[in-house]
């Protein structure tokens, strides 16, 4: 084995950490590289990922209460990426537009969004499973079972309707003739 000196260890550790960086997301989500206002400030966060639901869902009603709640939700996968994710859209909206990501029209965030979709691998997965959450957050209205999502016609659950609404006219078009009178072999 070789003998190393600090130099060159040093100079070893340089050349690692530089090739880290170039792979930039996966880092920065690990090492917790971004602001600490998008954890720390949940109003700062919100309006960023609001802003974001919005530009997905694009009908979506603004004043929504549970518009970005899935981003943050405990009990889904996403919430430890929702303030590295708020602080890379107002990082990507800043560098792009020079103005906070939230206070951009419709076509500019989206162009921000595209703009992510088409980065690095790990970018890419964030960014989709972000715009799937927001979806299905808000079309299968995971927060309120009753509301549903008039978007795609959805009504929502728990509503009555006569069976002859949730049954097809003629069942016996689709099943087999029956091998018996009554049912019983014997």
């Amino acid at each position: 084995m070789r003998d190393l000196t600090r130099r060159q260890l040093l100079q070893h550790l340089g050349l690692i950490t530089a090739g880290l960086a170039v792979a930039c997301t996966p880092l920065k989500v690990l090492t917790s590289a971004y602001p600490q206002a998008f954890d720390d400030d949940a109003e700062l966060t919100d309006g960023v990922l609001r802003a974001f639901a919005l530009t997905v869902i694009p009908s979506a009603p603004a004043g929504d209460p549970d518009l970005a709640r899935a981003f943050t939700d405990p009990d889904l996968p996403f919430a430890p990426y929702a303030g590295f994710f708020a602080s890379d859209l107002a990082r990507r909206a800043g560098k792009r537009f020079e103005t906070p990501f939230e206070r951009l029209d419709v076509a500019e965030r989206g162009a921000v969004i595209r703009e992510a979709l088409a980065a690095d691998g790990t970018t890419q997965k964030l960014y989709g499973s972000a715009i799937l959450l927001a979806q299905v957050a808000f079309y299968a209205g995971i927060y309120d079972d009753k509301r549903g999502c008039e978007l795609i016609g959805f009504e929502g659950g728990y509503h009555w309707h006569p069976l002859a609404a949730i049954t097809h006219p003629d069942p016996a078009r689709f099943l087999p003739e029956a091998l018996t009178a009554d049912g019983n072999y014997s």
